[in-house]
């Protein structure tokens, strides 16, 4: 008996020896107030598949799967959870995280406001990156089939990563109204890229006709990442300025691109704005800064008949 119980110890011990080689725990990142925003302060958090926040959803045993990894924007997790729903319903697996849980952060929704594009971005990229590797080495996905979705912040990162060392490896991305302020968009994209966005998509801008695609900001609201793929930011971020001292949209970043290969293609949709899958539909409407008295424009959702065409679109884009 004592043996066996001996052995079972050991294997136990084996066991959680293993698990705890896969896990990767990270220290809570530090952030500072300033002006009334917070800036991270220190290197962000890594990926841990075995924080709380991961779901690896749909991922068969005895059978190789295609797999969306889905990236937030503001709002956390809850971002992707209506689009992850509809994958998994089509067969696919999915990985979906909150970075920002991941970086600690534990009253975030809170002080949303707080925190800028370019910090969430700083926060969400990293992480993002190290969940498309840790994706790679699974023995239940189907390698020909891993796909990435993100929305708004993430939409941004998405794009990055259809730029970055492992985006051969990525069958296509879906870039849904990526923002205009942040880390910006890279250079060259690599894999099969698909920028998706709504026609009333004017979310975070100051004027009502400030559509996504055509909305800049002042450099100093961007940030250039050491580990991202070079972008549009690496000479206009809050260090550096040039030029007008405004990023470039994303209708010229795309026409740079159209003129380079023909990996970036872009969709818009009628009867629709920022995030097409909002479980409420389109709402348009605008909040006023209550220290500054300016408004921002925050659009959002689409009309039953745009999400039900995008949702036949995005299979096509992914297949």
């Amino acid at each position: 008996m004592k043996i066996i119980i001996l052995l079972f110890s050991i294997f136990l011990g084996f066991v959680q020896s293993s698990a705890a080689k896969e896990c990767n725990p990270q220290t809570p990142t530090n952030f500072i107030l300033k002006k009334g925003k917070f800036h991270k302060k220190g290197p962000a958090a890594k990926f841990d598949p075995c924080h709380k926040s991961i779901s690896l959803k749909n991922l068969k045993k005895k059978k190789k799967m295609p797999l969306v990894m889905l990236i937030h924007g503001a709002g956390g997790k809850s971002d992707v959870t209506q689009v992850s729903s509809f994958l998994r319903s089509k067969g696919y697996a999915t990985l979906e995280f909150d970075a920002f849980e991941m970086n600690g952060i534990k009253n975030y929704k809170v002080n949303l406001v707080k925190y800028s594009n370019s910090t969430r971005q700083e926060m969400i990229y990293p992480i993002s990156r190290g969940g498309l590797k840790w994706i790679l080495k699974q023995e239940g996905v189907d390698l020909s089939r891993v796909y990435i979705y993100g929305i708004s912040n993430g939409a941004t990162v998405a794009a990055n990563l259809a730029a970055g060392s492992e985006a051969e490896k990525i069958k296509a991305v879906v870039s849904e109204g990526p923002t205009h302020a942040g880390m910006g968009m890279p250079d060259e994209v690599v894999t099969k890229l698909h920028l998706v966005f709504g026609k009333l998509d004017n979310f975070g801008a100051r004027s009502e006709d400030g559509w996504r695609w055509i909305y800049r900001t002042p450099c100093e609201m961007n940030v250039s990442l050491n580990k991202a793929p070079k972008g549009n930011t690496i000479n206009c971020n809050k260090k550096v300025s040039s030029g007008d001292g405004l990023v470039e949209n994303h209708k010229t970043w795309y026409e740079k691109q159209k003129k380079k290969n023909n990996n970036t293609e872009i969709h818009f949709y009628e009867d629709a704005a920022h995030g097409i899958f909002h479980p409420k539909g389109l709402k348009k409407g605008f909040r006023t800064h209550k220290k500054l008295g300016f408004k921002v424009y925050i659009n959002t959702g689409a009309k039953p008949a745009v999400l039900k065409k995008y949702k036949k679109d995005l299979l096509t884009y992914f297949n």
